[in-house]
């Protein structure tokens, strides 16, 4: 239980040691955060097993080399792996719902929410030519006045 707890920080070092690189950087290096926090993972699991194999094991523990590579090494790096594989599915599902997310009409958001609230120079093109509104005239007064026309 122990090597699990181990492998799992090993995990979340490489994860946040990823995101602190791609801070510092100006172009993100690590796209995959998920799969890129396994490499010391792995990295560490092979020096692990390899410890193993070339140390004689304890003299009280009556277990075989076998056994303590599957429970030690393979068992919480396959555990590791699942778990992260896991949250980067689960990770992209909650992305693509959130940029999926649509209107009744089918429009995306952000395009409805356009198509419903104006901008500021739009609403004076809206207006047709051949109707005038209060609005519109003092418009057209002020921009037909000199801007220099000040009384002395």
């Amino acid at each position: 239980m122990g090597a699990i707890f181990f492998y799992i920080v090993v995990y979340f070092v490489g994860y946040y040691g990823s995101n602190i690189l791609n801070m510092l950087t100006v172009r993100p290096l690590v796209n995959n955060r998920y799969m890129a926090a396994l490499m010391p993972v792995y990295g560490i699991a092979a020096m692990h097993a390899y410890m193993i194999v070339t140390r004689p094991l304890p003299a009280g523990a009556d277990i075989t080399i076998e056994y303590a590579l599957l429970v030690f090494v393979t068992l919480p790096v396959v555990v590791v792996t699942l778990g992260a594989t896991y949250f980067m599915w689960n990770h992209k599902a909650k992305q693509d719902d959130h940029s999926e997310h649509s209107t009744e009409d089918g429009q995306p958001a952000a395009e409805a929410l356009a198509a419903k609230t104006p901008l500021p120079d739009t609403h004076a093109q809206a207006e047709s030519s051949d109707s005038t509104t209060p609005h519109s005239t003092q418009t057209m007064d002020t921009a037909d006045k000199p801007s220099d026309t000040k009384p002395h």
